[in-house]
């Protein structure tokens, strides 16, 4: 049965074996067919089977060292110090060349030591004296690789450093581990079980080291993806996990110590502990603290691109605030990239650049810079994102700019970033300093700049559908003036053919009723009109829609329009009645238009009849002439186009059109027939009910 120990030791092993394999995998499918890329392959393909047959070995609860684990345990170093003679001699200047070959002959002879030892156990029984002599080899062979790493990194560029130290720790930490247990072995005749199990996690902690140095090394030949997320969240994982170790420590020492109080005052601190832990992980300061920690030390660039431009572009289509538009969403945005909790944005106008969103730093609140400002000049000129702190200190850097006196003595600005569309400053945003120290360089600059002018587009783009929604209001306005002054044209044209003829008709009491009648019906369309235009609350479209019987209409139409010339002659047999769901003066106002352009379009000596029919479910009004006729061109292009008149000045251009729309709204069509010289016929069709 497994002690506890051989349980956690295993455990320990296969997570290594995991790592090994999971980094082997990496490398394999980012691999550039290179030989110094398969000499890495080879040593993680080999340090994998290491650990799983120590995994293996440490299950079964094997005494002492067997075979299998003799020969894993030779050749998993030998790989890696293959590898560090390898990179030991690829660079012109390295040390170890032809005039240096001693650390390769020592590798040699070790090797060679090795196999004959392996050799000689196939043979002979593995007793007392061939172990030590192992033992003796496996401290050499870690020895030899200590003066291998040390001398690799004593011999690397300074610049080239910065790649090659993660490499550097990781294999000098193997070899190191491997050293101290292989000389305790052979001091004290036997292995230290805890230094033995323990070996498993510490080589889980290689791979990472690993990993990094392929990502930071690009002549190792590999095409290395590290999400910036991925290595955030698993370096707050391994800090956490840190913590809740160095915090259950102390808790269990509080019990050991503490008497009879002991149980409490651990649980209260393991409580406060925990409590202390989430309002860390929730601090924004200490996020930004991490990331800045994460963008020095385990890449070479500050972003992560992809996903700065994907988090800028997801909060720029975010939902707009109906108060605040969308200038909270650039700025917003703005401010994340370089995590900066506040900014203030200016945009442009003929007045000036006026605050238009502001995110704390209430002491810029209402700041105006004006147009020939040299802060917007420069900025129009250079196109270059300022340090204000920079400029307090090398005002010279700044080719003579002046800054406003209140930017330079608030000490709350730290960056101005300019919004251009081309050649022309649109905005400017005004950064704070972000939650955690960092240096501003190329890559802030270059970075802001992009996203400045994307954000410009955005808000030009937004500007102009504001303008476009504002031009259609107005548009929309005056459609509906131009409606209005049109049935108030028709209105007057009534009014005064009926004062015209008051004259000659006023003693005819007949003539009287018409007039009381026309103007009662005239009155009540003028109530309506100013009602709506009063209120708001009726659509000039969505008229009240009431059953209707056609012959009342037709017959209204006919007796008003027969004061002009040719008079309408109706011809219809509507003794039944038809009818039909529609607003009873609108559809008389577009049948008398009709009959209008009928009479105006035919001389006096010629004929204007009307005609009414049912047909299946419907019934169709038809208005036809002997007039002038049109043209099919005409038909298609200018009959019912609005505001286009062939009267002059004298017609709005908005009658057939208004005819036709209606017409649609009520569920019927309009048709129009004619012939250029011979006449017209319009078609009404119509529902019935």
């Amino acid at each position: 049965m497994l002690s506890l120990t051989s349980e956690l030791g295993a455990l320990g092993y296969g997570l290594a074996a995991v790592a090994f394999f999971v980094l082997w995998l990496m490398l394999l499918t980012s691999w550039r067919k290179r030989s110094q890329g398969l000499y890495l392959l080879l040593s993680v393909a080999v340090s994998f089977l290491w650990a799983a047959v120590s995994a293996f070995n440490v299950y079964q609860n094997i005494d002492g060292l067997p075979l299998s684990m003799l020969i894993m345990e030779f050749f998993m170093m030998a790989a890696w110090l293959l590898v560090l003679v390898k990179m030991a001699s690829m660079e012109k200047d390295a040390f170890l060349t032809r005039k240096n070959r001693l650390f390769v002959i020592s590798l040699l002879l070790l090797v060679a030591y090795e196999i004959a030892l392996l050799g000689y156990i196939f043979l002979f029984p593995l007793d007392g004296g061939i172990f030590q002599a192992f033992l003796i080899g496996f401290v050499a062979l870690s020895v030899l690789g200590l003066v291998l790493v040390e001398q690799l990194y004593r011999n690397t560029k300074k610049d080239k450093r910065w790649a090659m130290k993660f490499f550097v720790i990781g294999v000098g930490g193997l070899f190191t581990y491997n050293f101290y247990m292989f000389a305790d072995a052979l001091l004290f005749g036997h292995f230290d079980a805890v230094v033995w199990f323990s070996r498993g996690y510490a080589a889980v902690l290689l791979v990472p080291l690993i990993a990094i140095f392929v990502v930071r090394n690009p002549t190792w030949s590999f095409d290395i993806f590290v999400s910036r997320g991925v290595v955030f969240h698993s370096v707050a994982l391994v800090t956490v996990g840190v913590y809740l170790l160095v915090m259950a420590a102390g808790g269990y020492y509080i019990q050991m110590f503490g008497g009879d109080w002991g149980r409490a005052f651990q649980v209260l601190f393991l409580f406060g502990s925990i409590l202390l832990l989430a309002v860390i992980l929730l601090s924004g300061q200490f996020r930004s603290h991490l990331r800045v920690l994460v963008n020095k030390h385990f890449f070479n660039y500050k972003y992560d691109y992809r996903e700065e431009w994907l988090g800028f572009t997801k909060t720029l289509s975010s939902p707009v605030d109906a108060n605040d538009g969308i200038h909270s969403l650039i700025l917003r945005a703005l401010l994340d990239i370089v995590d900066s909790p506040e900014g203030v944005l200016w945009i442009g106008s003929q007045a000036g650049f006026q605050q238009q969103a502001i995110i704390g730093m209430d002491s810029y609140s209402g700041k105006v810079i004006l147009p020939d400002d040299e802060l917007v000049l420069f900025l129009e000129e250079t196109e270059w994102v300022i340090s204000v702190d920079e400029y307090r200190q090398k005002p010279e850097l700044y080719q003579g700019l002046v800054l406003p006196e209140w930017l330079t003595k608030n000490h709350l600005g730290w960056l101005v970033a300019p919004l251009l569309e081309g050649d022309r400053l649109i905005a400017m945003v005004l950064f704070s300093h972000p939650r955690s120290e960092r240096t501003f360089n190329w890559e802030d600059s270059d970075l802001l700049k992009a996203a400045g002018r994307q954000a410009a587009v955005s808000l030009s783009q937004y500007q102009m559908s504001q303008a476009l929604v504002d031009v259609r209001q107005f548009e929309a306005y005056n459609r509906f003036s131009t409606f209005v002054i049109h049935d108030m044209k028709n209105m007057v044209a009534q009014l005064s053919l009926m004062i015209r003829n008051a004259d000659k008709h006023k003693h005819k009491p007949e003539f009287v009723d018409d007039m009381i009648e026309t103007t009662r019906h005239s009155v009540g369309k003028m109530e309506r009109l100013i009602t709506q235009l009063r209120t708001g609350k009726e659509s000039y479209f969505q008229p009240d829609v009431t059953s209707v019987n056609l012959n009342d209409i037709l017959n209204c139409v006919v007796e008003e329009k027969n004061r002009g010339e040719p008079s309408p002659v109706l011809n219809a047999d509507l003794d039944n009645g038809l009818f039909v769901e529609v607003e009873k003066d609108r559809l008389e106002t577009i049948l008398g238009h009709l009959v209008q352009n009928a009479q105006d379009a035919t001389p006096a000596q010629g004929e204007v009849m009307i005609s009414c029919s049912a047909e299946s479910h419907f019934v169709r009004i038809t208005i036809c002439d002997t007039g002038s006729g049109m043209s099919d061109a005409f038909i298609q292009n200018r009959l019912f186009r609005p505001f286009d008149s062939t009267k002059g000045s004298a017609g709005m251009g908005i009658g057939a059109y208004e005819s036709r729309e209606y017409i649609l709204q009520v569920g019927g069509r309009l048709e129009v027939e004619s012939v250029e010289g011979e006449g017209s016929s319009f078609h009404v069709i119509l529902p019935l009910i």
